[in-house]
C-alpha cells in the first residue's frame, strides 16, 4: 500500500489485480514522509532503478534490515526479509480497516482513496496459478482453491460492509486508468507502464474458458458484491 501525504492519496492494494504495477508507477513520485510498503526484490529494485523506495512502513531498524536484504540479493537475507515483513506496522496487502486505524484520522478522512480491481474469474485463476507448486494436477489444485474463496477483494477496500474508496482502476484497462488517475493527482508518469508478476500463469486463455460452470458459480457466490459493484458479467 501507499499513503502519500504529499499528494493526498491512499492506494489500497488488492491481490492479483496488477497492484504491484500501480505501486511501481506511483512510488517514484512520492515524498520523503510518504508511506511505501516493500515489494518483492526484483520489483522493488526496478521501481527505484537500483535503490529501494520502500520507507516509513516500520521502525528504522526493521526498515534498514529490509532494505539491506533487498539490495544484498543473498538467499539468507531473503529469508530474513520475509520474517521482517510480518513485523511491520504497514504492509503490502493491508485492508482498509487497518490502514484507517494506523493513519492520522484527519488524513484518512480527507485523502483520496483508490484501489485496483479485476474480473473475479480472472482473479481466481491468476491467484491459483501464483500459488501452484506442481505437486498435483493444476485442475485439482484450482478446484480446491476456488472453493476456499480467498480471491475475493471486497473486504480489502470496505469497512463494515461499506466501500471506502472513491475510485477503482480496472486491470483490463490499466494503462488508461493509471494515466487518468495520475492526471487527477498531479503526478507525471511514463506513457508505458511496467508489467510485474505476470509470468506464473501458464494457461493464457480467458478465465471463463478455464473454469467449469460449477467453479464459476462458486466464484460468483464468494464475489457477488464485486460483480454487482463493478458491473462485471458472470
Amino acid at each position: 500500500m501507499i499513503a502519500s501525504f504529499l499528494h493526498n492519496f491512499i492506494f489500497i492494494k488488492t491481490k492479483k489485480t496488477a497492484g504491484t504495477t500501480v505501486e511501481m508507477v506511483l512510488a517514484p513520485a512520492c515524498g520523503p514522509d510518504d508511506i511505501i510498503t516493500p515489494l518483492g526484490v526484483l520489483d522493488e529494485m526496478a521501481r527505484g532503478k537500483g535503490e529501494p523506495l520502500c520507507r516509513n512502513f516500520a521502525d528504522p531498524g526493521i526498515e534498514d534490515a529490509a532494505r539491506y536484504a533487498i539490495t544484498s540479493g543473498s538467499r539468507r537475507q531473503m529469508k530474513s526479509l520475509k520474517s521482517l515483513i510480518h513485523r511491520t506496522e504497514f504492509y503490502n496487502h493491508m485492508p482498509a480497516s487497518e490502514i484507517r486505524d494506523k493513519l492520522p484520522k484527519r488524513f484518512w478522512l480527507k485523502a483520496y482513496k483508490f484501489t485496483v480491481e479485476r474480473h473475479p474469474y480472472e482473479k481466481a485463476v491468476s491467484q491459483a496459478y501464483f500459488g501452484y507448486k506442481d505437486s498435483e494436477p493444476f485442475g485439482t489444485y484450482l478446484d480446491r482453491f476456488v472453493r476456499r474463496g480467498k480471491y475475493s477483494s471486497f473486504e480489502m477496500y470496505s469497512i463494515d460492509g461499506e466501500v471506502v474508496v472513491q475510485d477503482f482502476l480496472r486491470q483490463e484497462r490499466l494503462a488508461d486508468d493509471l494515466q487518468a488517475m495520475a492526471w487527477k493527482l498531479g503526478i507525471p508518469i511514463a506513457n508505458e507502464i511496467p508489467r510485474a508478476k505476470s509470468g506464473s500463469r501458464a494457461d493464457r486463455r480467458p478465465a471463463r474458458e478455464i473454469l467449469s460452470d460449477g467453479q464459476k458459480e462458486i466464484v460468483y457466490g464468494f464475489c457477488k458484491k464485486e460483480f454487482e459493484l463493478l458491473g462485471y458479467e458472470p
